[in-house]
């Protein structure tokens, strides 16, 4: 049954409506793909930077001998604030650590015990250059050859497992990044379906009088990269304020440089997937028979 007048400028304001929210829908999808891809770019160019920079943050402790002399364990001290591997030492005495124990207990320990048995320590945090596994375990072969050195202690297991967690966490975002990749191709195609079934009689028009496919895929083309171009600004406008948030929080954990080739990432991924989904979309239309131009 064909439509009343009066019915069809009510077709035609829910036609509209319901282009305009399955744009909307894809545009956000397509932001959350390159947000996501961008933070994946970031993690797999800083991949070692950031495992460098987090390892180097470790403290190994180095228990000391109070059996030994003062002078001999101020030497030892002064020993390692010249050593190159050292980055930053802080000494903490017995008597502080049983303060910092009592504290966390809630109750003097001391007290109940009759004497301090924690010892004197040097907390020190290694040099970027000397942040690899190698170069730890010569330095603790080093260090507990000194008569000073009562233990040395570092979280092994996290040093060794730091290049892992951090590639774990990369493969999370793009296996999340494929997924909605997936999805946003989806949407985008049922946009453009959308659009194109809504113009199908002047699409059927076209071709009749002799029209290209490129000539009539050029605005529905265009479109797409308006749409990419628009959800890549979004993207990279999310995802700098996510980077300026987290180097706040840990200041030069990414480089500006693996930034910057991410950023042209996000955009060409961005023109690349509207493109690459709009194109296939509008094929898959023109090639169509023409009574499936009706359903």
């Amino acid at each position: 049954m064909e439509p009343t007048e009066k019915q069809k400028p009510q077709a035609s304001k829910y036609y509209r409506r319901k282009l305009l929210m399955s744009y909307f829908t894809s545009t956000v999808c397509i932001i959350l793909v390159l947000y996501l891809a961008g933070l994946f770019f970031m993690l797999l160019f800083n991949t070692q930077h950031v495992s460098d920079m987090f390892r180097s943050n470790i403290k190994m402790t180095i228990t000391l001998n109070d059996t030994r002399s003062k002078a001999e364990i101020d030497k030892f001290r002064k020993m390692l604030d010249q050593a190159d591997y050292v980055r930053e030492t802080q000494y903490i005495s017995k008597d502080d650590a049983a303060k910092e124990l009592a504290k966390e207990l809630g109750e003097d320990f001391i007290e109940i015990i009759g004497k301090n048995p924690l010892y004197s320590q040097i907390e020190i945090k290694l040099a970027d250059n000397y942040s690899n596994i190698d170069s730890i375990k010569s330095i603790e072969v080093a260090l507990k050859g000194h008569k000073a050195v009562d233990e040395v202690y570092y979280p092994k297991d996290v040093w060794n497992n730091a290049t892992t967690v951090i590639t774990k966490i990369a493969s999370i975002f793009l296996v999340l990044t494929i997924i909605l990749a997936i999805i946003t191709i989806i949407l985008i195609a049922n946009s453009i379906r959308l659009q194109m079934s809504g113009d199908r009689f002047d699409i059927h028009t076209a071709k009749l009088i002799g029209a290209s496919n490129w000539h009539i895929s050029k605005p529905y083309l265009k479109k797409a990269l308006i749409q990419g171009l628009i959800a890549s600004i979004f993207a990279v406008i999310g995802l700098g304020a996510t980077i300026r948030f987290i180097e706040k929080i840990i200041n030069g954990v990414f480089q500006i440089s693996a930034f910057w080739t991410t950023l042209m990432s996000i955009l060409v991924i961005g023109i690349v997937v509207t493109l690459a989904a709009a194109f296939i979309s509008i094929h898959k239309y023109l090639n169509a028979k023409e009574e499936e131009l009706y359903y």
